[in-house]
């Protein structure tokens, strides 16, 4: 697809179009090339209208809030589709039906005024509901799949489907979502909570997370999943990973779990430095080390 995509080559919508461009100004990492179309739907029927008009051989990448993927250098050809518009939270009586693109930090703020406990474990990720779906978010003790009910959603040709958890096969950082489908919605299991209560649990999770992490920097948190029975930061220590950088990107001091962008770093130099952490820890630990952080764009 041509970086000189125009208007009349895609459908007409009520929501907005984006035209080459820059990636980097949404990602954490602050890094990445353009893509040549940035389209945010106005609601769901606007993207259904989308995908059912579109060329079929226009290449599509979901793109959440960018806070856990690392886009390439060459940027991403085709059009990049973010949910931003649909952020709509229904709540039942145990249950909650919350769309896509709604942020972690809305949902568990709008659920704690209503007394309600679901997803406050998860208050220190600067993600998206759908986003967090998609690779199953957590922290030790806590998954969102540990509530989810199902996930509704469009393929890619516009179809709509519902998946119950139990046909998704959840994993360890992996909501084993189809990749040509688009999560719109999420329904949630919901528990009375005092609001205090909760409050308190936020408060003394953002007090940890501020002590043992690089708050403030350009990063997307954890780079990679901790193994079986070890954890990473300590493998990548072991390995005497923990001081180590590339370019611009540099093991955070923090937390060597956590990679940093120090002002001028490239997609490529994170990548390289990835790679030599994986290959070192291999060497010195025998554990095989795999990201958690999603590599999105072209020409790796």
């Amino acid at each position: 697809m041509n970086i000189k995509m125009q208007r009349n080559d895609l459908p007409k919508v009520r929501g907005e179009y984006l035209f080459d461009y820059a990636l980097r100004s949404q990602s954490f990492f602050k890094v990445g090339g353009n893509c040549n179309v940035m389209f945010i739907p106005a609601d769901v029927d606007d993207l259904l209208q989308f995908l059912t008009k579109k060329s079929q051989d226009l290449k599509i990448t979901m793109l959440g809030n960018m806070s856990n993927i690392l886009i390439s250098d060459y940027g991403i050809q085709g059009c990049a589709i973010q949910l931003k518009n649909l952020n709509k939270i229904d709540f039942s009586d145990n249950y909650v039906e919350v769309q896509a693109g709604t942020l972690l930090s809305k949902f568990i703020s709008t659920c704690t005024k209503k007394e309600v406990s679901c997803c406050e474990k998860l208050c220190c990720i600067p993600g998206t509901i759908g986003g967090a779906i998609f690779m199953n978010a957590g922290i030790p003790g806590f998954e969102i799949s540990d509530v989810l009910i199902s996930v509704s959603g469009v393929n890619f040709s516009g179809e709509k489907r519902t998946f119950a958890k139990d046909e998704l096969n959840v994993t360890y950082r992996c909501g084993n979502i189809p990749n040509d489908f688009i999560v719109t919605s999420v329904r949630l299991k919901t528990f009375s909570k005092d609001t205090s209560q909760i409050l308190n649990e936020i408060k003394e999770l953002q007090a940890k997370r501020l002590k043992s992490q690089p708050i403030g920097q350009a990063t997307c948190g954890s780079t990679f999943k901790n193994p079986s029975g070890a954890r990473a930061w300590e493998l990548i220590k072991q390995a005497g990973c923990d001081k180590l950088s590339v370019g611009g990107a540099k093991v955070s001091e923090k937390h060597c779990n956590f990679l940093v962008n120090t002002g001028n770093a490239k997609a490529s130099d994170f990548v390289k430095l990835i790679d030599i952490i994986k290959s070192k820890v291999f060497e010195q630990t025998g554990y095989k080390l795999q990201e958690e952080i999603k590599r999105i764009g072209d020409k790796w």
